[in-house]
């Protein structure tokens, strides 16, 4: 119930070939390295998209009945799991005839469509369930930039859904529009409608719509790669949580193919997710992202292309979806739903008992241990998603960064209200509130203190300063360096230095702090590794 339609690249357009060495290429601009063509694919998922509605035929739901249903039902529920990032807006437009040529109405609303039209919702009364469109798409490696974005110049992107359905089936309206965000079918190969527990598929047990896979909001951008735990074979303890909760929303685990992945999300009964209780668990699905090689060679698979298979993939059935007690094991790594904590999950990853596999850029480091430490607490990854087999440890550490490896070290969850001017590109505007919320963290513009300079390396003296407040310290004791009189953050480096999570940067002597000098990321593990080890 879907169709896309692929544009060529226009002449002279400078772009990457179409074949498989495209593929860095397309996964560069997605943070975690798991989203082909992330800007084009997020273009109307980020902020208000706008549609107009259409009526084709002698429909019984009016147009301000339509109208008034999908901004009300239709936009809370892509409120709801976009965290408020979606917003949609339905405007009316006109009612047409259908013609022998133009069944649908399609054609005549597109011509229609005001300048900023966005997509054209249309309600018809020949089609029984709906189709839809996220209009048209590329297969070259970069944003696809020359495809059109709005209906008035060319994009195509529609949702036609039957009168009956949009008055009795609000799930078949919501599937319809997440075909529009690239959204296909989830399901296990045996039919595109018999996974259960997607609004992508069966949606099995009620009209109302259920939720989707956490990959199809992470898709979207509606959940921060910090929130996203990306499995590196060592053993960890994950709290999993659905989308109504802060904290991690999606376990990654990177599949023997390139490109290819495995997901892990919680799926718990919400208003928007009106779920049975034998429903409730940590559902799995392979994300296939190689199912165009079949053309020609063409890879990465865009938009609705991709594959999403319910991992074991049984057709109407629920045995992807774990419940507390239950284990399996995906490409050789163990997991097992230890219990609830919250509204979530709490699954162990790996083998408790397996030695910590390291990195392969890490055995020169005079802070292996230390970095090693990281590794085994959960707090780092790696520095090469979705890969992370390297830490990169001489690299410096952003503010941004800094944001997010105390985050996830300190277990920070609370969002807060404080909203920086100038983190909302980034990758870790997520942990950035958190740590605010926490008071760990006022800003980088005193006294207005409205931004945050989340790409700035973090200096020692203000690392010194994140732990200070982080860990509470107050004791300033009897240490003294030599160059730090005039830091304004003398008094933080006295208290770490009192509490031993630093000795100074000039061995043996120690009788200086460097503080204006820029932290490594394999002093970061060091200095978290003393305060929190």
């Amino acid at each position: 119930d879907y169709s896309v339609t692929v544009l060529p690249r226009p002449e002279g357009w400078v772009d990457t070939a179409q074949d498989d060495s495209q593929a860095p290429t397309a996964y560069s601009d997605d943070p975690l390295g798991i989203v082909a063509k992330a800007p084009f694919v997020r273009r109307y998922s980020l902020d208000t998209d706008y549609w107009q509605v259409y009526l084709c035929g002698n429909t019984s739901v009016t147009m301000t009945q339509a109208v008034n249903l999908l901004n009300g039902d239709t936009a809370a529920y892509y409120s709801s799991w976009s965290q408020g990032i979606l917003q949609l807006s339905f405007s009316a437009g006109a009612s047409f005839t259908p013609t022998g040529s133009d069944p649908n109405c399609r054609a005549a609303a597109q011509a229609d469509a005001d300048p900023g039209t966005e997509g054209v919702f249309i309600i018809d009364t020949v089609t029984g369930g709906g189709f839809a469109s996220p209009g048209s798409v590329c297969f070259s490696g970069d944003e696809c930039a020359w495809v059109p974005s709005t209906v008035a110049t060319g994009s195509g992107r529609y949702a036609v859904v039957g009168n009956n359905a949009f008055l009795n089936y609000p799930q078949v309206v919501v599937h319809e529009l997440g075909h529009s965000y690239h959204w296909p079918h989830s399901n296990s190969g045996a039919s595109e409608y018999d996974n259960p527990i997607d609004v992508m598929s069966g949606n099995a047990g009620t009209v109302e719509a259920l939720s989707t896979l956490s990959y199809n909001r992470y898709l979207s951008g509606w959940i921060d790669p910090s929130d996203v735990f990306i499995t590196n074979g060592n053993y960890a303890e994950v709290t999993l949580q659905p989308g109504t909760s802060a904290g991690t929303q999606m376990i990654v685990v990177k599949a023997a193919k390139q490109w290819d992945l495995f997901v892990l999300g919680a799926r718990t009964n919400s208003a928007y997710d009106p779920i049975s209780t034998s429903m409730e668990g940590v559902e799995v699905y392979w994300i296939d992202q190689n199912t165009c090689t079949g053309w020609g060679g063409i890879e990465p698979c865009p938009s609705l292309w991709r594959e999403q298979i319910m991992e074991p993939a049984r057709s109407n059935s629920l045995d992807h979806v774990y419940q507390v007690g239950e284990s399996f094991t995906i490409e050789g790594l163990q997991f097992e739903v230890t219990g609830r904590s919250g509204e979530g999950f709490t699954i162990a990853v790996g083998d408790p008992n397996a030695p910590v596999q390291s990195f392969v850029d890490t055995s020169a480091s005079q802070f292996i241990a230390d970095i090693e430490w990281l590794l085994g607490e959960g707090i780092t990854s790696g520095c090469n998603p979705p890969t992370n087999d390297r830490f990169c440890p001489t690299d410096d550490v952003t503010r941004g960064q800094m944001a997010a490896f105390l985050s996830r070290a300190l277990n920070l969850t609370d969002p807060g209200t404080k909203d920086f001017i100038d983190d909302d590109t980034s990758a870790f505007e997520a942990d950035i509130e958190r740590l605010a919320a926490a008071g760990i963290t006022q800003g980088c513009d005193p006294p207005t203190n409205d931004r945050f300079c989340p790409d700035d390396p973090v200096t020692r003296e203000q690392m010194a300063a994140f732990l200070t407040r982080a860990l509470g310290l107050t004791d300033t004791g009897t240490i003294d360096f030599v160059d730090d009189d005039f830091s304004i953050f003398e008094a933080d480096i006295a208290r770490l230095a009192t509490a031993g999570i630093t000795l100074g940067c000039n061995p043996p002597d120690n009788d200086r702090f460097c503080p204006t000098d820029i932290v490594t990321r394999e002093q970061m593990a060091a200095f978290l590794h003393r305060a929190l080890g």
